[in-house]
């Protein structure tokens, strides 16, 4: 009898996501948070876009001072403003009116309410917004693996120690791990992601894609989005 398939994704923990980090997710059995690499600034790793009425509105969560090196499950959240109140403050500006505010709003004022590190809180919003969406992928964080390597030779490691009989990559890390030939001369199982946004009803048109996941919850809530999703899942 062959061992059960086991596929994992990795990628950095991202302040309200687009929809492709969920359907990445909804794809893996375990989802490794790659925390144990360094931060970038204007990454996103602290920002996101939600659609106002004038168009895109970038959210930032600001972060204290730190050494260039810092890896993100070290970055360490500023509280030096009020900035949970002007996030809060902006989603309500931009989504009052759309059909799923109640809800969306009552998930974002709790989840947003993690303080300390970074990736705790991009965590807390992602993990949460994954349950309500009925997902039961195992989370894990990189950062409690302890495991050395660098680029391919790193995520090699993280599928090996979480066990995993696949690798599931973002397209965007396809070229470098190519390059790298890691995968191949392991002879590890490679798949990447194919991932086309679904247009769903935004209140305006035309449609604006790659939107934190925040958009479409707001527009369809948290049944629809899983309906979402899974149409994604379908066309991929």
């Amino acid at each position: 009898m062959s061992p059960a398939r086991r596929v994992a994704a990795i990628m950095q923990p991202t302040y309200l996501p687009y929809l492709g980090y969920f359907h990445l997710i909804a794809a893996s059995d375990v989802f490794v948070f790659l925390d144990d690499v360094q931060f970038a600034r204007r990454s996103w790793q602290s920002r996101n876009r939600i659609l106002g009425a004038g168009g895109e509105v970038m959210l930032t969560v600001p972060v204290q001072k730190h050494d260039r090196d810092t890896p993100i499950c070290e970055i360490e959240i500023s509280e030096a403003e009020p900035w949970r109140d002007k996030h809060l403050a902006s989603i309500r500006h931009a989504y009052a009116k759309r059909p799923a505010f109640a809800e969306g709003m009552a998930f974002l004022e709790a989840t947003l309410a993690t303080r300390g590190r970074l990736a705790d809180l991009n965590r807390a919003i992602v993990e949460g917004a994954a349950r309500k969406l009925g997902l039961t992928t195992e989370f894990v964080n990189a950062g409690d693996l302890a495991c050395r390597g660098h680029r391919s030779d790193h995520l090699l490691a993280i599928c090996q120690t979480v066990g995993a009989t696949d690798y599931l990559s973002p397209m965007g890390s396809h070229d470098y791990m190519e390059d790298d030939g890691v995968f191949a001369a392991a002879d590890f199982p490679v798949a990447f992601q194919g991932f086309v946004e679904v247009p769903y009803p935004q209140g305006r048109e035309p449609f604006t894609p790659y939107m934190a996941f925040v958009d479409a919850l707001m527009n369809l809530g948290w049944s629809g989005l899983r309906g979402l999703i899974e149409q994604m899942a379908a066309r991929a």
